[in-house]
């Protein structure tokens, strides 16, 4: 049997990492240049895009150069990073590790031995702690925010000023925050977040043909005694679109084929693996990423989507013009519905008139007269 080295985690941590070899280079230039525009890095992206993971990256590599890493979350995050401010050892010398927190109105307690008295610690209170820990920091410190569009935009606000200060005392401040498309504007728009705007703004995308042959090409060829065809890899490329999430998905069913027949340490990948593996890893694909993304949207932006399926030309582009005949609706009361969908980068405007899909496998997915689960379409054909 062969370890798995794929591993397709929503929002976790990936067994292997592939691409963004551009983006890695410039955190990791910007963090020897302290005058790097690259050290406050806004990384957005659709669902399966791979920011979770890019983020992970960042923060492996920071840690490994000796950098202070406070990696937060959308839940609570100023509670989170209260919390890692208190405990670290340059603060505990002037704040109370039993410190009293109380956020913006989210209470609760931090307790880290014993102490005579307890301090309120206010949103406010933030900056002067923050400082203390620049200033013992020798190496560095790095930010991360996961999903920021969860974050309420007055708690983004607050640790915007707070790193800002930091950066204007001189300290080795930087920041990397992910999220969806859409919060990219909405954050930067905001008057307490307008630092964000000089921040780098990458859009992650496909991969490449040559990007995604090259992941998936190492990643097999380290798999002692694993022999697949060139033309199978190819296959799994044309099938992933480029998109991590896929990728990751088709390799994963394909050793898990593998093991499912195979108990020797040397083994030829058959076509029909592949097939199977491609078959299993879009049936995964929809049901974990695109009926998910469906389910989220409105009924009109989901009709929007139905329609634009339906109108696509050759090149895979679609009309603005006949989508909006094909719903019987004036393109104008349609603007709002297609702005929402490019916000959230299911969709583009490649040019003017013309819209096309930016995730793979959904202009059919939305075709599907029943997105129901199989436990309702088995009900049915039961009647149950």
């Amino acid at each position: 049997m062969f370890k798995n080295p794929f591993s397709p985690i929503f929002g976790g941590k990936p067994g292997v990492f592939f691409g963004r070899d551009r983006i890695l280079k410039l955190f990791d230039q910007a963090m020897i240049d302290t005058g790097s525009d690259d050290r406050a890095l806004f990384i957005t992206g659709t669902r399966g895009s791979g920011k979770t993971a890019l983020l992970e990256q960042l923060s492996i590599r920071a840690k490994n150069k000796n950098r202070i890493v406070i990696d937060l979350g959308p839940e609570n995050t100023l509670l989170q990073l209260e919390h890692f401010l208190i405990g670290h050892d340059e603060v505990t010398k002037t704040v109370s590790p039993g410190a009293s927190v109380n956020i913006l109105g989210v209470g609760g307690s931090v307790s880290a031995g014993s102490v005579s008295r307890t301090d309120r610690i206010g949103s406010g209170n933030l900056q002067p702690l923050f400082l203390e820990t620049c200033a013992g920091a020798k190496k560095g410190i790095l930010i991360t925010i996961d999903e920021i569009q969860k974050v309420p935009i007055e708690d983004v606000s607050v640790i915007c000023n707070v790193y800002q200060m930091a950066s204007r005392k001189g300290y080795d401040v930087m920041l990397a925050v992910a999220g969806l498309p859409y919060a990219y504007t909405k954050i930067i728009m905001y008057e307490g977040c307008t630092y964000l705007r000089r921040a780098s703004h990458e859009e992650l995308g496909l991969f490449t043909w040559d990007e995604t042959d090259a992941a998936l090409d190492n990643i097999f060829s380290g798999i002692k005694g694993l022999i697949i065809d060139k033309s199978y890899i190819d296959k799994m490329n044309q099938s992933s679109f480029g998109h991590p999430y896929l990728m990751q998905l088709l390799g994963y069913y394909l050793i898990l084929q593998v093991n499912d027949k195979n108990n020797d340490k040397k083994y030829n990948v058959t076509e029909n693996e592949v097939d199977e593996a491609v078959s299993n890893a879009l049936f995964s694909y929809e049901q974990r990423a695109l009926k998910p993304l469906l389910d989220e949207l409105s009924n009109n932006e989901r009709t929007y989507l139905r329609s634009m399926s339906e109108c696509l030309n050759d090149d895979r582009l679609a009309m603005t013009a006949d989508i909006a005949h094909d719903m019987d609706a004036e393109q104008n009361k349609l603007s709002r519905t297609r702005a929402s969908l490019i916000d959230n980068g299911i969709i583009a405007a490649p040019e003017r008139g013309k819209v096309m899909f930016c995730i793979p496998y959904l202009a059919d997915y939305v075709k599907k007269e029943e997105q129901t689960s199989d436990i309702i379409s088995i009900a049915r054909q039961r009647r149950v």
